[in-house]
């Protein structure tokens, strides 16, 4: 594998082993120590997960919106962010990529990509199985075993459990929520039929459960927010009140949100991936396979209401289905002076989702029920070369060419339940004719049932290896985040699309090593413009009142400094630090100026939009002006039992940051600093035991608003791991 130091990007990369020591248990744990990176898990979504890289993210997982960081696994893309908190089962390491990675990984990559590697199975019988104890009644079990079957075939089987009770307490069911409970299993085949091909296979399938329903602290509403009131400690008794029982097998459906059961949040997925190398003197050729489906079915109460299907409750079930094809060559020409990389790719999904809304006005009102087909179709074409100009200095030019298209089909349920009603305890009224939720109506509104775009993202840089440990870049990059729909609209005319968005990236930036190499520094200087930046605005509905809506409204524009830097001055200690600067700034378009005019920003929703109560522009959403990280991790060797005693601390620094849209003051969040830290006892070559803490302060941290209902990190979580090796 290529040095990383010696690659002009933005990356910052974790083994297996700094991943352990680190304790990340999965990838949301990942925004601890890359800079500029901020996120949290999705609005009562536990499994799913909101990244954002210098400014750029998404909150929304509804399968008509496209994440801008891509999730890859054995450089397989995962469309769905409603599943991308992936298990972990044997990693091999994880990178994440900031900035846009238009020419090699595509679209919706413009805020980066982060890119999880299993290991392959190992030529020797082995393997390790690791279980936990925690906080929250929590247990966890896992394991991997090695087990070659001959010399050109090798196999490994992985696997995990896990349960967990949950920390927020239903004071009106007396249940226990915002827990987990998973498990998986995995399977990986490496195949070598001879030295010149190498094909890995893997299968896998997981069942989650894990919700992230808002909660309140001490007696406050779920629309008090505990730092004006006081509360700034994670520890406070956090409960909920939602009327709504829990269900480990919640169906998603509007027949079991009447019977007042299934709140949760499931999602069931299987996988299979097939990467076959086959090397020549021709170049390498490789094929990567994906097939990935996923079904979800959740039923969460927003408002965290008492009645028997809570306040404002959303059912949804959804069956997604992706197939990828890539068919990469690579080859190096002209005595190795020119390294090329080609291919094309493939990309299909399916997606239904049917899905019900209900708001309590006295008792709840059906506010529509519908079912959705969405298919996209995306096909590439891409090159990329290294050209060697002398020893020291090489440029590298590429360039991506993809054409995308996506088609919406929709059907509504609520006409025929106004007709009919089968359930007497809901309200159903009929909606006005010409507003259902159907394709005929959106087409007669004039609203497009059918996007295709074709994109060309480029990318040049030129680096400089100035001596054996210095070498300097400077790139400029392109990429393109898809459109989509508005599809959480209760009415035709609402439910309108929004075109892609392109970004523009220069970076300049170097790598080195120092002190015989125990001493890594890295900084990357970056300046980044989103054009048809997507983002919330008011839309004036025909009746004069308004609602906020996806569209094109504005530009990005951020500029900023990455450092990253780490020290082992020997195999006992080792320490490392991160520094992550960024200025954004949202530039309006017309339709924002018009709200802006208007001072709209308070109106509707709970004030979404980017415009502050006092008319100006907003702060863009989850992106501190600086985020800090800072760790440590001592060794000391404990000889009369043949082992050793480490510990570990990191610290994490996030600057002010608004986690709303409209800068609205109950999404304005005061700088935060969270501790993890851990003690690792080694008995021998195989075993050891670990007692750790997550945020060992329990500082409380706020990672969304939504409507004025708030929802914070994690309290502190203490844990107890015993791993053997064999």
């Amino acid at each position: 594998a290529q040095d990383l130091q010696d690659v002009p990007l933005a990356i910052t990369a974790l083994s297996d082993e700094e991943l352990q020591e680190r304790q990340i248990d999965e990838p949301i744990d990942l925004i601890n120590y890359v800079p500029n990176m901020f996120g949290g898990n999705n609005t009562g979504l536990g499994t799913a997960n909101a990244y954002y890289l210098r400014g750029l993210g998404n909150t929304e997982s509804i399968a008509t919106f496209d994440p801008p960081v891509g999730t890859y696994v054995d450089n397989v893309y995962i469309a769905r962010q409603n599943g991308n908190n992936v298990s972990f089962f044997d990693i091999d390491r994880i990178e994440v990529m900031r900035g846009p990675q238009g020419t090699l990984f595509g679209r919706n990559t413009t805020g980066g990509a982060v890119s999880i590697h299993m290991k392959k199975p190992a030529e020797e019988l082995g393997g390790w199985v690791e279980g936990s104890i925690g906080d929250f009644d929590r247990k966890m079990l896992r394991g991997s075993i090695d087990v070659p079957v001959s010399d050109s075939m090798l196999t490994k089987f992985s696997g995990f459990w896990l349960d967990e009770d949950g920390f927020v307490e239903n004071r009106t069911t007396g249940e226990e929520l915002n827990g987990d409970e998973a498990w998986g299993i995995r399977a990986d085949l490496r195949f070598m039929p001879s030295d010149s091909i190498i094909w890995d296979i893997s299968a896998e399938t997981v069942e989650s459960s894990s919700l992230n329903i808002t909660s309140s602290f001490s007696d406050l509403s779920v629309f008090a927010r505990p730092y004006d009131n006081g509360i700034s400690d994670n520890s406070e008794n956090r409960y909920s009140q939602t009327g709504i029982r829990a269900s480990n097998d919640s169906d998603g459906t509007l027949e079991q949100l009447a019977t007042g059961n299934g709140l949760g949040n499931n999602v069931d997925s299987w996988a299979i991936s097939s990467n076959l190398a086959w090397e020549g003197d021709f170049g390498t050729l490789t094929f990567i396979t994906g097939i990935r489906s996923l079904e979800q079915k959740f039923i969460i109460d927003f408002f965290d209401g008492p009645g028997f299907a809570g306040t404002y409750t959303l059912a949804n079930s959804g069956e997604h289905d992706q197939f990828t094809q890539e068919i990469k060559y690579n080859n190096t020409f002209m005595n190795d002076r020119v390294d090329f990389v080609g291919g094309v790719y493939y990309h299909s999904e399916d997606n239904t989702t049917d899905w019900s809304t209900l708001f309590d006005i006295g008792a709840p009102l059906l506010l529509a029920d519908r079912e959705m087909d969405n298919d996209n179709t995306s096909f590439a074409v891409y090159g990329q070369a290294d050209f060697m100009i002398t020893e020291a200095v090489t440029l590298t030019a590429g360039i991506r060419w993809t054409d995308e298209e996506k088609e919406i089909d929709i059907q509504d349920f609520k006409p025929g339940l106004a007709a009919n009603n089968p359930y007497p305890n809901i309200l159903i009224f009929p909606a006005a004719p010409g507003t259902e939720l159907t394709t005929a109506n959106l087409e007669a509104a004039g609203i497009a049932t059918k996007l295709n775009e074709s994109v060309v993202t480029p990318r040049v840089a030129v680096h400089w290896q100035i001596t054996d440990n210095l070498m300097a870049f400077a790139s400029h990059t392109e990429g393109f985040k898809s459109g989509g729909w508005n599809a959480r609209a209760t009415s035709a005319q609402e439910l309108i699309p929004f075109d892609i968005e392109e970004v523009e990236t220069q970076e300049l930036g170097f790598r080195s090593d120092w002190l015989d190499g125990t001493l890594r520094l890295n900084a990357t200087f970056f300046w980044m413009e989103a054009t048809d930046f997507q983002v919330p605005s008011a839309f004036v509905r025909d009746n004069g009142t308004i609602a906020f809506i996806t569209q094109n409204f504005a530009d990005l524009e951020n500029e900023g400094l990455e450092i990253d830097v780490s020290w082992a001055p020997n195999e006992m200690f080792n320490m490392y630090a991160t520094a992550g600067f960024q200025d954004a700034e949202q530039v309006p378009g017309e339709a924002i100026r018009e709200q802006q005019a208007n001072c709209q920003a308070g109106l509707g929703g709970g004030g979404q939009g980017i415009v502050t109560p006092s008319c100006e522009i907003a702060d863009p959403t989850r992106s501190p002006d600086s985020t800090y990280t800072i760790g440590a991790n001592l060794t000391t060797q404990l000889p009369s039992f043949n082992g050793y005693l480490s510990g570990n601390i990191n610290v994490r620094r996030t600057d002010d940051i608004n986690v709303g849209t409209s800068g609205l003051p109950n999404g304005l969040v005061d700088a935060t600093t969270e501790m993890n830290a851990g003690i690792t006892l080694g008995v021998g070559e195989n075993l050891r035991f670990a007692l750790e803490c997550q945020n060992c302060t329990n500082e409380l941290v706020q990672h969304s608003v939504l409507a004025g209902t708030f929802y914070f990190n994690e309290p502190r979580r203490v844990t107890f791991r015993a791993r053997y090796s064999f």
